[in-house]
């Protein structure tokens, strides 16, 4: 059987940007990827990734365990289950973080290559910026970077309303101050999405040095005398093995400690009560996990300025006409067109933004708010960037074709709540502010009655829920953390030739949307690496 130069198991953000990069570099390359190819043209529209949500083949759907502090909750959690991952189906949200996030990696590490300025030479070398250039966006690169095509007018409305509020408009979230209210930029070019298979693999189709295997589950890796030397999969209901010279792990961070523990790699306790043998001890695979987490305030408005039933009827056949010949209109949209970055307790803090405050022109509806009528609407939406909470993904059983125990754990740590509730108070006050005001017909919820603290407590763990960011399982660290996973160069302690480089070697959450730093994070530790 053929020996690989390096095995990569997960083919999503991550895995094909490695991909790619070893390819390049001349090394033969075996992609496994659990999913199947994005066929579907609908996914390579922006606005084509919504209806996607919910059935989609292209996901995998998990469900939390109960959450006592939620009274007993539990969160509808999607992973992309797709060649290319959360670039092939996420919201194409162009995000980066600010410096101190990565200044806590080197903190933790010791390892200047994890800090701002050195990634930046990974998210440059990517980029391919429509509209900017210099010190800190690139524009040569594979992965075409936009503005939105299209802009609701209540989205105009609300950056008024924040700068009348007093936030400054910033025209650029990813230059290292994210501080203030703008337009966000997107993985979109020409009217399309830009995902790492279109741009980066598609390119090598003929290369023979690249293998993918779709539709493949990676069940453990294979680890002789602490050396990983493969990996064991099922492929149409048969047990596989594949052989490779490197194993790298970028099947995400509820996936990845999973397939390390039932590789005997992880907290002994748990290994023992499964029956998996213990090859190496570290008690931080599945531990620290994070996730930015959300609540929703929603409001009534006027017709005519958001996404209400674009999607329906004559409308949708005038938007899909217009996309088709001129890659213009509400199409050209992933439906959220801004945001802003700040404190809500206090909105002149330029240094600490704690929160990511997106404005859907459309009232956002889910499970969690079945018995509200869909309309026209304004839906605020607070993100924590930085959450304090911590919550962890343990093996449910020795069968590794059973999905993980996912505890996200959410509003565990008491200020992370209170920024919630902060927040949503000034969620009710940018609505009452012009000119988005004069939009605005009523409160829907948490409702205006709603107002003091026991109230918007309980309104919060009803609502809190995911914004599908889950990054920090397989931590990387210094080598006295006894916590840490892997090492700065990303290798798993203990074993030779294992390697992680997807989101879950996150010490913290970055405050960004996690697709950006995933190609980053991919870029530089292949380059590390190869450095060896």
């Amino acid at each position: 059987m053929k020996n690989f130069d390096f095995i990569i198991v997960g083919g999503g953000t991550s895995g094909t940007v490695t991909a790619a990069k070893l390819i390049k570099n001349g090394y033969s390359v075996l992609l496994l990827e659990e999913g199947k190819r994005n066929n579907n043209p609908l996914l390579s529209m922006p606005a084509g990734w919504i209806p996607m949500l919910e059935g989609s083949p292209y996901l995998k759907f998990y469900k939390s365990i109960a959450q006592p502090q939620l009274n007993n909750r539990q969160h509808d959690i999607a992973q992309a289950k797709v060649l290319g991952g959360g670039s092939s189906v996420n919201g194409m949200v162009y995000m980066r973080g600010k410096p101190s996030d990565y200044q806590n990696w080197v903190d933790e590490t010791g390892d200047e290559r994890w800090s701002w300025n050195s990634l930046m030479s990974s998210y440059k070398k990517l980029e391919n910026n429509q509209r900017l250039s210099g010190n800190f966006h690139g524009s040569d690169g594979s992965i075409k970077v936009s503005d939105p095509g299209y802009v609701a007018k209540g989205s105009d409305l609300y950056i008024k309303s924040m700068q009348n509020l007093g936030l400054p408009y910033n025209r650029d979230f990813n230059d290292g101050d994210q501080y203030g209210v703008g337009l966000m930029q997107y993985t979109i070019g020409d009217g399309r999405r830009s995902d790492t298979v279109s741009t980066l693999i598609k390119p090598l189709s003929e290369d023979k040095n690249l293998q993918i295997k779709l539709n493949t589950v990676v069940t453990k890796i294979i680890i002789e005398k602490k050396k990983a030397t493969g990996v064991e999969v099922i492929f149409n209901k048969k047990v596989e093995k594949y052989y490779g010279n490197e194993i790298i792990l970028t099947a995400g961070s509820l996936v990845s400690p999973k397939i390390l523990m039932h590789s005997g790699i992880g907290e002994e306790a748990q290994l023992k009560k499964f029956g998996i043998e213990v090859i190496e001890k570290l008690e931080g695979v599945g531990k620290n996990l994070q996730d930015h987490h959300e609540v929703p305030f929603i409001s009534r408005a006027k017709k005519g300025y958001g996404y209400f039933k674009q999607n329906k009827g004559l409308r949708m056949i005038r938007n899909g006409i217009q996309y088709l010949l001129f890659k213009s209109g509400p199409v050209t949209s992933n439906g959220v067109d801004c945001c802003s970055f700040l404190n809500p307790d206090d909105l002149k803090d330029q240094d600490n933004p704690k929160v990511k405050l997106y404005c859907v022109q459309i009232m956002y509806t889910d499970r969690d708010t079945k018995g509200i009528k869909p309309d026209h609407g304004v839906t605020l939406t607070p993100c924590i960037m930085n959450p304090k909470s911590r919550g962890e993904v343990t093996l449910n059983s020795s069968n590794p074709l059973d999905l993980p125990n996912i505890n996200p754990n959410f509003l565990s740590n008491k200020e992370d709540l209170d920024i919630f509730i902060s927040s949503l108070r000034l969620a009710r006050e940018v609505i009452n502010t012009k000119p988005l005001s004069d939009i605005i017909l009523e409160e829907i919820l948490p409702g205006k009655n709603i107002d003091d603290d026991e109230s918007l407590t309980n309104y919060c763990k009803k609502m809190v829920k995911t914004n599908w960011h889950p990054v920090g399982t397989c931590k990387m660290g210094s080598d006295s953390d006894e916590m840490a996973v892997l090492n700065s160069k990303l290798q798993v302690k203990g074993i030779d030739n294992l390697r992680v480089f997807d989101v879950s070697m996150m010490p913290n959450i970055v405050a960004a949307n996690t697709n950006a730093p995933a190609m980053a994070i991919a870029d530089k530790a292949t380059d590390i690496m190869l450095e060896g």
